[in-house]
């Protein structure tokens, strides 16, 4: 009898012991999950800022349509917003004319248009976000810009 008296003892223990473990591998997982879920959470806001900010450009581009640009390249790391970039409450955007073509994606042949890009960034920072889309207004009579192309641009660390 005085010999199973130790092995009640260790045998609670080592169980305790287990039962730590497992409680210590579901609150990091817990952890984990939320930080996801925050993460996934700050994305969509920050995309849903920049959303708001190429409806912003297309505003701008309504009141007053820029110069045509000489070389046309999209800003260069918008990320980082380097550049010229116009302020709005959910982030910045950078609109450039493209020209005009007779060739516009998604338009009828043989009419022209003018071309605009709109770069949005989102103010969030933690997430990020940067859109692009292009714009067509037809030359012959103007009207309300017509999004022909849009495309996310990844952070390229």
């Amino acid at each position: 009898m005085n010999r199973q008296r130790g092995m009640v003892l260790l045998l609670s223990l080592v169980l305790s012991l287990l039962l730590a473990l497992l409680a210590a591998s579901a609150l990091r997982d817990a952890l984990i999950e939320t930080r996801m879920t925050g993460a996934m959470s700050d994305g969509l806001l920050a995309f849903e800022q920049a959303e708001i900010v190429l409806l912003a450009g297309v505003d701008e581009l309504q009141r007053s349509s820029p110069e045509q640009c000489s070389d046309c390249k999209p800003p260069s790391r918008p990320h980082d917003l380097q550049g010229q970039w116009q302020k709005v409450k959910e982030g910045y955007f950078h609109l450039q004319n493209l020209g005009v073509t007779d060739r516009a994606a998604h338009m009828p042949e043989g009419e022209q248009f003018t071309l605009y890009r709109i770069t949005a960034v989102s103010q969030q920072l933690a997430a990020r976000q940067v859109l692009e889309a292009v714009y067509a207004i037809p030359t012959a009579q103007p009207q309300a810009p017509q999004r022909i192309l849009w495309r996310q641009i990844l952070r390229q660390d």
